[in-house]
């Protein structure tokens, strides 16, 4: 078994083939989309493969209550998914990422200001915890269950929470991923940790993780940012947790 929260550099299928079987509460995969087939496959049925290899493992290690959440965009999302029921995995739901601020410089077809979070479990029982939201309307109390589009601009290096990471996502989506799907003490799995953001939200929320990145400058700059999070951090129930929720519990914990 590999060393719990840490980022190792070693590639995702070869990370996964070293924990143990049925260890892992959360996995979450945000790979390379293969968008136009430019990152690292020139066709469809290549990328296929190589998901279908490391989902394997995904499924392996995954607790009999565990999720997996796999980010992407279709069409080759779409491929994805018929190929994760196949699997054997239990499709969920699919949170949709709304980027707000975000446009397409062409006026031949609508911006693509979105992202897929296409959530699975392994089995028809999981962990589940319900963390509801305000309800602005008040129809039905003052709390409603989350929806599935979650709101949030693109966050690049500009953003006060931005790295020089392209494809960073907000640490609130992360920060409610591990909460609801795992409890404290569980482990957690990010395939490709890039700029950190899953470890973030596991050391702020007491669960354990693993994390693989082959970019050495990605994990220093994820490491980075750990050591700049205090270790569990009680972030707000109700809605999403957001940057100014963060610097607010430092302030009273430095008190």
């Amino acid at each position: 078994m590999l060393e719990t929260n840490k980022i190792h550099k070693i590639d995702a299928l070869t990370g996964l083939q070293k924990i143990d079987n049925e260890s892992v509460r959360l996995v979450f995969a945000d790979p390379p989309y293969n968008l136009l087939g430019l990152d690292m496959f020139v066709d469809v049925q290549g990328y296929k493969s190589w998901v279908h290899r490391w989902a394997e493992e995904v499924k392996r290690i995954l607790k009999w209550d565990g999720t997996f959440i796999l980010c992407g965009r279709p069409p080759i999302l779409c491929h994805l998914l018929v190929d994760m029921l196949e699997l054997g995995f239990v499709f969920r739901e699919w949170i949709t990422w709304h980027k707000v601020d975000s446009i397409t410089a062409s006026k031949e077809y609508h911006s693509y200001n979105y992202e897929i979070f296409a959530v699975f479990s392994k089995w028809t029982d999981r962990v589940y915890n319900h963390i509801p939201v305000p309800s602005k309307s008040g129809n039905y109390g003052t709390e409603r269950n989350a929806g599935s589009i979650w709101e949030h601009c693109k966050i690049s290096s500009h953003h006060k929470e931005g790295t020089k990471h392209p494809t960073q996502k907000p640490i609130k989506f992360l920060d409610r991923f591990v909460r609801t799907y795992t409890n404290k003490g569980d482990l957690v799995v990010d395939m490709f940790m890039g700029s950190g953001t899953t470890a973030v939200a596991c050391k702020q929320n007491k669960r354990d993780f693993v994390g693989f990145e082959i970019n050495g400058d990605y994990i220093k700059m994820a490491e980075s940012r750990l050591s700049e999070t205090p270790s569990h951090e009680t972030l707000p129930i109700g809605n999403f947790a957001t940057q100014k929720d963060l610097i607010s519990v430092k302030e009273e914990n430095q008190k």
